[in-house]
């Protein structure tokens, strides 16, 4: 069998030679793609099929990616009869499969090729897609004038889509690489056809511009410690590359000459001296300006590429569900909580509920609160009935994220402030691992699959699911509160 290139495979050996050959050699090393990834995947198929409405009257290539021969026939075809659009035409040139989302003949005769993303702006990668595109369907004898990314515009709000695609022109970006295209693909071809994996270091690369399925495989291979050099916080890319190419791992063998700001600094000191750094008399000040009763607050929220909700634009995020523990001065604990399990527009519903559970006085606090914060205030911006009200809520907030940004230093978080890497730390008998939930993106895929499934069973199973993840996140707030109360006397 014919081992060939494609243009994702293109974008793999750009990112790293040895995940490129991992794809042809060792596939099952490969970690599949999370539900969260797989919607995103579903999600760009869908944005491609609406793309295509804005190119009437065009062709489809149907035969499947699987029958090369055919869709390259049928391509052939479409052009020598003259198509002037083409969707997903076939062509192969210098042992590189290509198939082009949008192909757009002009009248002169040369070509157009449109890629469409489900992003929001231009990254670099779509200008490695387009000049490797540009490079086969060149070399099949093709001229071709323009080459354009076509992405979501934010500026679209629904249930008005007719300026959900934006295009940007590329040309003369992808004209620039495509000086390197040729030479790409000679040493791609190389490497598919080496008997022997090759040797390249891991790196910053394992999560630019994608995060790697391979990366277990890879780590395993180098051997990398938990925490490692991967665990500093914000170690710049060239750092983190000089380290790994010199195979240096392990925090206690960094050199005492590295470059680090204070906090990475702190870090790693920390964890080589195996103390934490807490300032307790700061958290005890801020802890003291609470007032009672204490709202412990998250959103569970989703932002779909294609907005479906009123006044809404692509990736443009609103919430389906809440938990509101609330804590009382006598120490009392309380549960509120709302899940919105109906295919209908959740945000009135929501902020009615939350308006009543939260009583006039007291302090409501959030892990990241910039976030909770971002929410009140879209639906405040949605619901002009509510919004006095709402807003009204946004000065009581109080960030317990602040403290561990701030005033509790920990090796133990494994240079992460995320409540997921604080709750075991401070609270080692509540964990999320326990949860068939574990993640705000595998709460989102679970809330579409509530409001889609007709099974009543399975819609009451993922409920839960639901329930227990979001109280976790609120209940998770009380404890370390009542730790840190508990810490500072």
């Amino acid at each position: 069998m014919e081992l060939r290139l494609s243009k994702s495979k293109y974008l793999s050996g750009m990112q790293c030679k040895k995940k490129l050959w991992l794809q042809f050699y060792k596939p099952d090393q490969a970690e599949p793609p999370s539900p969260a990834l797989q919607r995103i995947f579903d999600q760009g198929t869908a944005i491609g099929e609406l793309a295509q409405k804005s190119y009437p009257d065009g062709q489809l290539i149907s035969a499947t990616y699987y029958e090369i021969p055919k869709a390259l026939e049928q391509t052939k075809q479409a052009l020598q009869a003259g198509i002037v659009n083409l969707f997903e035409p076939a062509f192969v040139f210098a042992h590189t499969l290509v198939r082009v989302d949008i192909l757009h003949r002009n009248p002169d005769s040369t070509f157009d090729i449109i890629e469409v993303k489900s992003t929001s702006s231009t990254h670099t990668e779509h200008i490695w897609d387009l000049a490797v595109q540009t490079s086969v369907l060149e070399g099949s004898g093709l001229s071709i004038n323009r080459t354009i990314l076509m992405h979501l515009d934010r500026a679209c709000k629904y249930p008005d889509l007719s300026n959900l695609f934006a295009q940007t022109d590329l040309t003369r970006e992808v004209r620039e690489h495509l000086k390197v295209v040729p030479d790409h693909l000679k040493q791609f071809n190389e490497l598919i056809h080496l008997e022997t994996e090759p040797s390249i270091p891991i790196g910053s690369h394992c999560n630019r511009p994608y995060s790697c399925p391979f990366q277990s495989y890879c780590f395993k291979q180098a051997s990398v410690p938990t925490p490692s050099i991967f665990n500093i916080p914000r170690l710049p890319a060239v750092t983190l590359d000089n380290l790994a190419s010199a195979s240096i791992f392990a925090l206690q063998d960094i050199p005492e000459t590295i470059s680090l700001s204070e906090s990475q600094r702190r870090f790693l000191t920390l964890y080589l001296e195996g103390k934490k750094e807490i300032h307790t008399e700061a958290i005890k000040a801020q802890l003291t300006s609470l007032n009672y009763p204490l709202y412990f607050l998250d959103f569970e929220t989703d932002a779909p590429a294609l907005p479906w909700l009123e006044g809404l634009g692509p990736y443009q995020k609103f919430p389906f569900q809440y938990s509101l523990h609330i804590l009382e001065s006598s120490g009392g604990l309380t549960h509120k909580e709302y899940l919105h399990t109906e295919p209908t527009d959740p945000r009135i519903p929501l902020s009615t509920e939350l308006l009543n559970d939260i009583g006039p006085d007291g302090t409501i606090i959030a892990y990241n609160a910039s976030f909770e914060k971002s929410v009140i205030t879209s639906l405040a911006s949605y619901i002009p009935d509510l919004s006095h009200h709402l807003l009204s809520l946004i000065p009581r907030f109080w960030d317990l994220l602040d403290i561990f940004r701030n005033h509790y230093f920990d090796s133990a978080f494994n240079g992460s402030n995320s409540i997921k890497s604080v709750l075991p730390v401070l609270c080692p008998d509540l964990s999320y691992k326990t949860l068939d939930i574990q993640d705000g993106s595998s709460a989102q895929v679970t809330w579409l699959e509530i409001i889609s499934t007709k099974d009543e069973e399975k819609k009451t199973a993922l409920s839960s699911g639901l329930h227990f993840y979001c109280h976790l996140d609120t209940l998770a707030m009380v404890r370390i509160y009542q730790y840190l109360k508990d810490l500072t006397g």
